[in-house]
């Protein structure tokens, strides 16, 4: 049923080389990133007005709820059908889907400042930039890092999904037609080719950020030491 794996690997260095996979690649990319730019600056803004007003948090806490339980397929097919078929639909698809999850790890990140680190700072008289980069940001960092995740796995998924339905070009694009002339093979190429992008983005960008701004907090050999002292 399925082809083996040395026959993938062919069909997906065939892909990179001849399929104009740079292009597809980067109109899928471009699709993501400035989805998620939009959705983080929309998370971040939602996120912390919901952690510091629980006026704003019981408003807004329906709509996050609702975005997270509405199917993604659904959201990417209404959105295409009242926008159309072009760019800016596909964007907004994303936008939508991947904004509520986004906004939940915010929240939560900022319902769970250390309020006693932030009197401490105020002790030792910490300007105003101190706090917001020393203590605000440090502690929100590892929420903000897991939205980063959240956004970008849920975001390229609905891309395909939205380049699948018809934007006409796209990895998504690609893998329909891949389908279209039922060639599991291709399928599983272009699939591959685009896990290796993301996984490449992961461990040399994400992953390097995340050990720069998590690098205040002690590692768990320190933290053993600690405890048994």
């Amino acid at each position: 049923m399925f082809p083996g794996p040395w026959p993938v690997l062919l069909e997906t260095g065939h892909i990179i080389r001849n399929e104009r996979f740079v292009f597809h690649l980067s109109r899928t990319l471009f699709r993501v990133g400035g989805a998620f730019v939009v959705a983080l600056l929309l998370s971040s803004c939602i996120g912390i007005l919901m952690g510091v007003d629980e006026t704003a948090e019981r408003f807004f806490e329906t709509f996050v709820l609702v975005g997270l339980t509405v199917p993604a397929l659904a959201v990417s097919i209404i959105v295409l059908l009242v926008m159309g078929f072009t760019e800016v639909a596909g964007i907004v698809a994303i936008v939508i889907v991947i904004t509520p999850p986004m906004t939940e790890n915010v929240w939560e990140g900022t319902k769970n400042l250390d309020a006693e680190l932030i009197k401490m700072g105020q002790v030792f008289g910490a300007t105003r930039r101190m706090m917001l980069r020393d203590v605000v940001l440090s502690q929100r960092a590892p929420y903000l890092l897991a939205a980063t995740r959240f956004g970008l796995g849920i975001g390229w998924k609905i891309a395909v999904i939205v380049e699948w339905i018809g934007l006409g070009n796209g990895i998504g694009q690609k893998l329909r037609d891949s389908f279209d002339l039922f060639s599991l093979t291709g399928v599983m190429a272009w699939t591959l080719s685009f896990v290796l992008v993301m996984a490449g983005l992961e461990f040399l960008l994400i992953k390097r950020i995340e050990a720069h701004l998590t690098r205040w907090q002690p590692d768990e050999m320190n933290q053993t030491s600690l405890l048994q002292s």
